[in-house]
């Protein structure tokens, strides 16, 4: 005879599963894990990194609209350079005057003696004006000889030319009188009569300083348009050009004479 344990009870086959806790269904998402504290804490400094070097090129590029001249100033040290030009005005004191003698003779000889003997009279007379012996000077001396076809188509020297030209230097009220003199002696040309000043030193300075003033007036302007203040000069040069007055024909007026002074500076800005 079977024992009938109804304490123990056979299982029950639709039951015997084991119960869970009712689950909401999963989501399609990644499992949230929790960040090292110094990786968290190094994404945070790169954060604030990124976000200070974005403000720092957008206040570059607001800096650039604003005005080139200030980048240049605070990033790269700029410049400006300036240049400008003076003319002052002077009455000459001096002039100079080229005159020429040219004789010709059968001999060498002969027309260099006789050529002599009118270029040092000519000579003579401008020293006893007052003329410097060093400031009368040879600048032209030739000896040419002339040569002749003969009828039976030789050619033979006939004769010698010697052609001498001096500079003489004189003040301008002496001129007329040594160019008369100079004729009179014999001289066959008398050119390029110039007048000139003797001491143009300061008449350069007056010049220069005035050309100074002015390429300074003119980069203060520009540093006040830049919005920028004018440093000191890095860098300085000039030039300096003087007509003299050429006088052709018989009028032995002077006129004045022009002196120019170009100036070039550079500034550094501030």
């Amino acid at each position: 005879m079977n024992d009938i344990n109804f304490n123990n009870q056979s299982p029950d086959p639709i039951n015997s599963v084991p119960r869970s806790e009712p689950q909401m269904p999963v989501k399609p998402v990644y499992k949230k894990e929790k960040l090292d504290p110094v990786l968290k804490l190094s994404l945070i400094i790169l954060s604030i990194f990124l976000i200070i070097f974005s403000f720092s090129i957008a206040y570059d590029l607001i800096s650039t609209a604003q005005g080139q001249g200030e980048v240049i100033t605070n990033e790269q040290g700029g410049v400006i350079s300036v240049n400008a030009s003076a003319t002052v005005y002077a009455v000459p004191d001096v002039a100079k005057i080229n005159i020429g003698v040219e004789t010709s003779d059968a001999t060498v000889k002969e027309a260099s003696e006789e050529n002599s003997r009118k270029i040092n009279n000519i000579v003579n007379y401008a020293q006893g004006e007052g003329v410097l012996t060093e400031d009368i000077k040879v600048i032209e001396y030739i000896i040419e000889p002339q040569y002749q076809k003969q009828t039976n188509g030789k050619i033979i020297i006939s004769s010698y030319k010697v052609k001498e030209v001096v500079e003489i230097k004189m003040v301008k009220d002496k001129v007329q009188g040594v160019i008369e003199s100079a004729l009179n002696a014999g001289a066959n040309t008398v050119g390029e009569l110039v007048f000139d000043i003797k001491d143009k030193a300061g008449y350069i300075e007056e010049a220069r300083a005035e050309a100074v003033k002015k390429a300074k007036d003119e980069a203060q302007k520009i540093a006040q348009n830049l919005n920028v203040q004018l440093g000191s000069p890095l860098n300085y040069s000039d030039s300096y050009y003087g007509e003299d007055r050429m006088i052709v024909g018989s009028n032995f007026e002077a006129g004045k004479n022009e002196i120019t002074v170009n100036a070039y500076i550079t500034y550094s800005i501030k």
